[in-house]
């Protein structure tokens, strides 16, 4: 009997030790997917990436060309940049109905993570003026989804993205600007594809000596640190313009400021597609702190309920 006593007790203080490593086994999961997040598909909004405008004249048996004098079969061999809008103008050339996509996975007829067009020349003279985002990069073919034999060509997305070149001027108390008619406090809200090489060309507004700079503020700091994009002074004197170039590497929607009139030379970059950006600061590890915080706090009540209740049973002994 005082087996049995001591045996229950005991086997409670265990039962508690295994719901508690039960309970804290997702939370270290979960913390471990932080830090490790996989990358998120890209955001892309068409309206503020870098454009290319092309005509396709197509034809059922002839193919696909820049021109109606230039058909042929394979069409042209395109070739755009990773983050471009592409903005296909597309026209029927004899009376048959058509469209344009790419076959990323060569199946020959379009699904739903491929750019498809809608149908042309139906009715027949019907051009349509289409966009689609350039967001895979690699070779591939495109096609018409009703005419995949003899309407075919290639297309490059090129893995780096198209560089971007940007003039902005900048004024200790009007913000920046991309003229100097146009300066705002915040200044112009700007839009990047990630890994985009980008170009900036500053001029201060301002008496020369009035020193400024540009840089991206990830961490809030009002500061450039060793880790954020940060350009030489400018509107010094021999350096009154400053052309410095920085890749777009980090993702997100980020501040860019002026090193020195911080609160009044500010503006908004966002920088699209890519992993998403980092946790900032010491998340990952406070998070884990509280997890080992409150485990540590479940063992350390399911050790003293284990001795009261072992005291307990010999007592009654």
């Amino acid at each position: 009997m005082v087996g049995s006593e001591v045996r229950g007790p005991a086997l409670v203080s265990v039962g508690i030790l295994v719901l508690a490593a039960l309970a804290a086994a997702p939370l270290f999961s979960t913390a471990s997917r932080s830090a490790a997040v996989e990358p998120a598909s890209p955001s892309l909004p068409n309206s503020v990436l870098p454009s290319v405008n092309l005509t396709l004249y197509g034809n059922a048996g002839r193919g696909w060309g820049l021109s109606n004098a230039t058909i042929s079969q394979p069409g042209p061999a395109l070739s755009v940049h990773l983050g471009d809008t592409v903005m296909l103008t597309l026209i029927g050339n004899d009376s048959a109905p058509h469209n344009w996509f790419i076959d990323y996975d060569n199946n020959l007829a379009p699904n739903g993570d491929e750019p498809s067009s809608p149908d042309f020349n139906a009715p027949v003279g019907k051009a349509i003026v289409w966009p689609f985002v350039a967001d895979r990069p690699g070779n591939w073919t495109y096609l018409c989804r009703y005419h995949q034999t003899s309407m075919k060509g290639s297309i490059e997305v090129l893995e780096e993205p198209r560089p971007v070149n940007l003039t902005l001027y900048g004024n200790a108390g009007r913000g920046w600007g991309f003229s100097n008619a146009t300066m705002t406090d915040p200044g112009p809200f700007i839009t990047i594809f990630w890994r985009t090489k980008v170009t900036l060309t500053l001029i201060g507004n301002d008496s020369i000596g009035v020193m400024h700079n540009w840089f991206i503020d990830y961490d809030g700091s009002h500061g450039p640190n060793g880790d954020e994009p940060s350009s030489p002074d400018f509107n010094v004197p021999g350096q009154e313009v400053r052309v410095w170039s920085f890749i777009a590497d980090r993702p997100g929607n980020w501040t860019y400021e002026c090193r020195y009139h911080f609160n009044t030379m500010t503006g908004s970059i966002l920088i699209v597609g890519g992993p998403p950006p980092p946790l900032r600061g010491a998340m990952v590890p406070l998070i884990t702190g509280i997890m080992l915080a409150t485990l540590g706090v479940v063992l350390a009540f399911a050790a003293v309920y284990h001795v009261r209740a072992v005291r307990a049973a010999k007592r009654m002994k």
